[in-house]
Order: structure tokens, then sequence, then C-alpha cells
């Protein structure tokens, strides 16, 4: 099967579906391509995303990668959102039998559907949206500008492209209902396959080498053998409610708790977490340094939005503690906790649920076991595989001359 993978943001290094899943269906026979214009993931939010933006010039280059081809391709901007130049000649010369595209109602996919016409390959989309990250204007009841807006702009167009679209692949039941309720995406169009971890390189600290290497990372933030340490990582954005855990923890070291977090991570927030004593921060590290920092922790905690992170902790070994509207509870039953979103009292009771080390590390072994056998990236990518082919791909094909 030859797939193309159409996807606006891409930067090598990272953790992401969009750099892991490609490469993994690629190792499974398939012929992949990556389309993309190498934008910097959240480019739309510049408080969000760090670095700089690619030229706009009319370049296109392709490249061999770890089981599949990247093609960077120029773009123009259309509002905040943008077009990919050239995008149809790219198809054709791929001739695919099926696009996978990153977004709902994106003028890229507008480019799909428009190459679809003619070409006659198969689309899918993909998204990891979660319903609990939307803005509250739009989660709440009753009519407003925000609903009346997200109508025209993402409903309506979302909609119209869901007749073009085979299927609409969510990471979870929490994204699905997004794409039905605020994309137009009708739910039998539906589907929810996991996002995944690399198990290669998210595994507990068990052997000694590895166990020797948790110490020294420990030692080089100044944490002690006995202190319990708390980790987080990724943007630190408001909507992440990052303060929600630094307080947990300064509350508890107060009343004689031996709790510390580490903040792994960048972002507008940083600076409100300097004033927390027993608050470590540590600059974004690439992907594949991340296991040292995890396999240092003792727990991790993401008190708003889910990230893919939690996988990687949980792989890692570490209880996860999440917020009580995370819907896709079903990942971390039994392997983790949740608390009552924003309340940093309900925080220092989940956090001291975990104060046992036996019981963190009979936990942590069914984490990292539960990830190897459901969530490894090369299970994840069969799964979609088998969505993939069930649909019946190429059995209609237009003819282009």
């Amino acid at each position: 099967m030859k797939i193309a993978y159409v996807v606006e943001t891409y930067t090598e290094g990272l953790g992401y579906i969009d750099n892991v899943l490609p490469k993994e269906l690629g190792a499974e026979g398939d012929q992949v391509h990556i389309i993309t214009c190498r934008l910097p993931a959240y480019y739309q939010n510049s408080a969000a995303f760090f670095g700089a933006l690619p030229e706009k010039g009319d370049y296109l280059e392709e490249e061999k990668s770890e089981n599949c081809t990247i093609h960077t391709c120029a773009y123009k901007n259309l509002g905040k959102r943008i077009l990919i130049k050239g995008l149809f000649n790219k198809l054709k010369s791929i001739d695919p039998d099926v696009v996978i595209v990153r977004g709902i109602a994106s003028p890229v996919l507008g480019q799909v559907v428009l190459a679809k016409l003619l070409l006659g390959f198969e689309i899918f989309t993909s998204t990891g949206q979660a319903y609990s990250a939307l803005p509250q204007a739009l989660r709440e009841g009753g009519l407003s500008m925000v609903k009346v807006h997200n109508f025209f702009s993402r409903f309506l167009i979302g909609k119209f492209f869901s007749y073009f679209v085979t299927k609409c692949i969510g990471s979870t039941e929490d994204c699905i209902d997004a794409v039905v309720d605020f994309y137009g995406v009708p739910r039998r169009k539906t589907v929810v396959i996991s996002l995944g971890v690399d198990t290669n390189i998210f595994f507990p600290a068990v052997d000694p080498s590895v166990l020797r290497a948790r110490f020294e990372v420990r030692e080089s933030l100044g944490i002690s053998n006995e202190e319990i340490v708390c980790i987080w990582t990724g943007r630190m954005t408001t909507a992440k409610s990052v303060e929600v855990l630094a307080q947990a923890v300064e509350e508890l070291n107060s009343e004689g708790y031996p709790f510390v977090a580490v903040f792994v991570g960048d972002g507008p927030e940083k600076e409100k977490l300097k004033k927390y004593k027993k608050s470590t921060i540590q600059p974004f590290v690439p992907w594949s340094e991340l296991p040292a920092f995890y396999r240092a922790a003792d727990i991790a905690a993401w008190p708003r939005s889910i990230t893919t992170s939690t996988l990687d902790a949980s792989a890692c070994g570490l209880p996860v503690i999440l917020s009580d509207q995370e819907k896709a509870q079903e990942r971390w039953e039994d392997i983790g906790s949740t608390y009552e979103l924003g309340n940093v009292a309900s925080m220092k009771a989940t956090l001291m649920k975990y104060r046992d080390i036996k019981r963190r590390s009979a936990i942590g072994f069914l984490a990292a076991a539960r990830m190897r056998e459901h969530y490894s990236w090369k299970v994840i990518a069969r799964e979609f595989k088998r969505e993939l082919k069930s649909r019946g791909v190429k059995l209609c094909r237009y003819v282009y001359t």
C-alpha cells in the first residue's frame, strides 16, 4: 500500500504522531511519504511554539528518513492557516492509495479533497484535539459569538469535507466527541485509535546501568534519593495549569512531606514557576533524552490537558495523575489517578496516594507492561493499517489525464 501523510507541521527529534507513525507504517512494509512545510507545532499561536518559521521560498526538498520519504514543500499564508504549494503535483507523482491528513477543517484538507476528485485516492483524517481542551465558551450552554464563529469557520467546513473523507481517526473518545460536536463530522465516519509510545526508549529503570543513570540525573538536579519527584513535561502555557502542581508540592513540603517537582519545557508560565522553591525547571530537551528524566522521577502529573507524554511516563513505570475531566481514563485505570481539576488540595491528596514506594513500584510494573502490550507505536501502526485496508482502498479510481 502506498500512503501519503500530509501535515503542515513537522520537526525532527520530537515524539509527535507525525514523527513516529509514518515511520512505523513504513516498517510494516508500506511505502510511506510525508508531505510537509516543516512548520513548528502550534505555529498559529506565537505564545505556544518556539523557534523560527521556515522561509516561504519556492523550494521542494526530498529526503529518505527511516522507512519513509519526507517531501518538504513551500507554503503560502491564508489568514492564520496555510496552503501547501505544489501539493497536487506532489500527490500526482506519488500516486498514493491513501492520504492521511492531520486536520479536520483546514485549507490543506481542502487541497487534498480537490486532488482526490481527480486522482481517486482514499482520504483519512486524524486528530488529537481533545474536547476538554476546547475553549470553555464553546463547551458551555447557550448561544454566543464564539459558537457562531465556530459554526461557520469549522463546523460547516468540516461537515462538507467529511463527505469526501473515508474515516476520521481520533486518539480518544473525547477527540471523537469534539470532531462530531464542533467540526460536523458524522459519528459513523469516526473511529478511535490511540496515540502510542516508543517502548524501545521509554522503559522503567530496572537493570543496574539504568538505575545508575537514574541516580546520576537526580544528583545533577540536586535531588536526594529520599525525595519523591513529580515530573511534568511540555509547553508551559496558561491552559496547562502547571502552577497547580507546583503549589501542591510547595504546600506538601511545608507540611513535612519530601515532594519535589521537576518541569521540563518552556513557555510563558515559566517565570511563574520560578517562585516555587521546591520546583526545578529544565529547558526543552530532544525527545530521545526525555526517558532519562522520567526514569529519574517517581510520579508524573499533568494538571489539565492530556498529552502523549502521559503514555511515555507510564511506559517508564510512573503512576500518572490527570484531571477528572479527562475522558480517556480507561488507559490509566489501575495505573494512575485523577484529581479535581484546578484544585490544589485535591492534587495534594492524590500525590499523597503515591507516597509509599512499594505502591509506586507495583503500579509502575503494571503501567510499563500495559504500554508494551497495547500502546507501543508498532501496535498502533498495525491498528491504523487494518483500518486503512478495511475500507476498500483503490476500489474506485478516477483517471487523470
